[in-house]
């Protein structure tokens, strides 16, 4: 969490009593400029427009797969369940905000986008050994050099046997420490207490502490970094503190230059419209063709609207190591934040990744759900994810994401396909107008699982039309999924909006400043002598592949034995 922009405290007062664009997004910004009249919920009071986005969420909720639809599985072919989770890590990778816009009404007291650099991996290098040191091996050439000597590899913590537990484990888990002699009320962390907890996870980004598989993603990239460095001093030795930044450095800018190839070649690949993919990244990134300004930061309907599409996919069990389905709910428990009693990760959770990826052309045991306004339990849970607002809101991520939306100050969905298609006509070709392609269908959808005497909240008069002329962007972006690529794929507008804020992120941030700069694009092999520059042996590079998914990159690190070490 980062710094706390003051010029909001007047909203700790006044509070929002009316929606209305603000100027000042605090390191993010609207996909086209944005009037008060083309907002999501222009001009009504944000207090009722929370409760519709209730009586939404529980129609979502009432979104089951219902005996009348046939052949309608929850199963995504397309994309495997360890997407789910890479989406979640890239998510971080992007955005950063210090407080929730839907836990604090619209506040923007301490609101900041705080990832400057997005997609740099920020979330693993966080601001180096310097400034995060709690990521970094305490090696030995730190202990003899006292300190002079960065430290530079990633830490990586042991995982535990709960049945065995004499038994030695591999280092299959981010790095977690538990604090000593310290003045913390919850924790009697006197020497020798075996109860002492391990409530520090030692990561860079806290959010990688959220649950057992997104540490493991987390953790897999702890891994390639250090093997990446490894080549480095061997070709490469470190003899002065310099040196060794420069290494650190260089590992990065590889390990960050494979990750955006990965973005590229395969996430964007499998998640968007085809025609948008083509429009964008064929043959090459057209940043040309971008509608938003990349400096400007990334678009709220990025962050609050479209990219909320992944709470949509989480399952809610998986087959973790075995034929075994796993329920969810126990990946929760493994937080050094929420619940330090279970750590470190236990046996079980230790991934086998060809349960999660197709590796070799081999299905995997975990498809990701569809993208469609229908969540699993484990999203829906009033236990992880309660009312903000008792009076205001219902349980789970669905209707989080849809009060954020309220608060966020973005684009109205009908609006910003008209926009869209006005701003760049090429855009028309793909991205169908909102009355045509979805009113009567939304309408439609709104209508179904009314049961006025079941216990879920139902509509009230007015709500349905209200939603159709204004639907809320994060379930909007489901909903045309759905309609398009029978949730799949997402549709044409939630991929310009990824589209364009990905592209965008790889602009505002490039690899590389002045004559060294790196392209995702190109292969690495072509661009060593950018490195020669730096005084790097290109020997370094001769046993890194070239990678263009993320079954290659999982497929090299069992080659090298980076996924089962000791």
């Amino acid at each position: 969490m980062h710094g706390i922009s003051l010029s909001t405290i007047p909203e700790l007062v006044d509070g929002v009593t009316r929606l209305a664009v603000d100027a000042d997004l605090s390191g993010t910004q609207n996909l086209l400029a944005l009037t008060d009249d083309s907002m999501f919920g222009a001009g009504k009071e944000p207090a009722e427009l929370r409760k519709l986005m209730r009586r939404l969420a529980a129609r979502i909720s009432r979104e089951t797969l219902r005996s009348d639809r046939p052949g309608r599985s929850e199963d995504n072919p397309n994309i495997p369940s360890g997407y789910t989770y890479l989406l979640q890590f890239i998510a971080h990778d992007m955005v950063n905000t210090s407080i929730s816009l839907a836990a604090t009404a619209g506040r923007r007291f301490g609101f900041q986008n705080a990832r400057q650099q997005p997609l740099t991996l920020d979330t693993i290098y966080g601001g180096g050994p310097d400034v995060s040191p709690q990521v970094y091996e305490y090696s030995a050439q730190c202990v003899h050099s006292r300190g002079l000597m960065p430290r530079t590899k990633m830490r990586c913590g042991r995982a535990q046997d709960r049945v065995h537990p004499d038994e030695k484990m591999p280092f299959a888990d981010i790095g977690r420490a538990m604090p000593v002699e310290v003045q913390d009320s919850g924790l009697d962390s006197s020497p020798g207490n075996p109860e002492c907890l391990r409530t520090e996870a030692l990561v860079a980004d806290a959010r990688n502490d959220d649950h057992a598989l997104i540490a493991q993603v987390t953790l897999l990239f702890h891994r390639m970094h250090n093997f990446i460095l490894d080549q480095l001093n061997s070709a490469t030795p470190a003899k002065t503190a310099s040196d060794a930044y420069r290494n650190l450095i260089c590992a990065r800018f590889i390990l960050t230059l494979l990750y955006r190839r990965i973005i590229v070649k395969d996430v964007m690949y499998r998640l968007l419209d085809p025609s948008v993919y083509r429009y964008y990244f064929l043959p090459d990134i057209n940043s040309g063709k971008l509608v938003c300004d990349p400096d400007a930061g990334v678009p709220v309907e990025f962050s609050h609207g479209a990219f909320r599409c992944g709470h949509a996919m989480t399952r809610n069990s998986y087959r973790v190591r075995d034929d075994t389905p796993i329920p969810a709910t126990r990946a929760m428990q493994f937080s050094s934040r929420r619940a330090p009693q279970f750590v470190p990760l236990s046996k079980e959770w230790i991934v086998r990744w060809e349960q999660f990826f197709e590796i070799n052309g081999k299905k995997p045991a975990n498809l990701s759900r569809r993208l469609r306004p229908d969540f699993s339990s484990l999203a829906r849970s009033e236990f992880y994810f309660p009312p903000l607002l008792l009076s205001s809101d219902g349980p789970g991520l669905p209707n989080r994401d849809l009060v954020s939306a309220v608060y966020a100050r973005i684009w109205s969905a009908p609006k910003l396909i008209d926009a869209l298609r006005s701003k760049n006509p090429e855009l028309a070709n793909f991205l169908p107008t909102y009355q045509r392609e979805y009113a009567a269908k939304l309408t439609a959808w709104l209508n179904e699982t009314a049961d006025p005497k079941g216990v879920s909240e139902q509509f009230e008069a007015g709500d349905i039309a209200a939603i159709v002329d204004d639907p809320p962007l994060p379930f909007f972006v489901l909903f045309e999924a759905d309609i398009k690529h029978d949730g799949q794929r997402l549709g044409p507008l939630g991929s310009i909006i990824i589209a364009e804020a990905i592209i965008g992120a790889m602009v505002k941030s490039p690899l590389g400043k002045g004559p060294f700069v790196l392209d995702p694009m190109r292969l690495l092999k072509d661009q060593t002598g950018e490195f020669r520059k730096l005084g790097v042996d290109e020997k370094a590079f001769s046993v890194i592949s070239e990678m263009q998914s993320f079954e290659d990159l999982l497929v090299f690190m069992n080659a090298h034995g980076l996924l089962h070490q000791g």
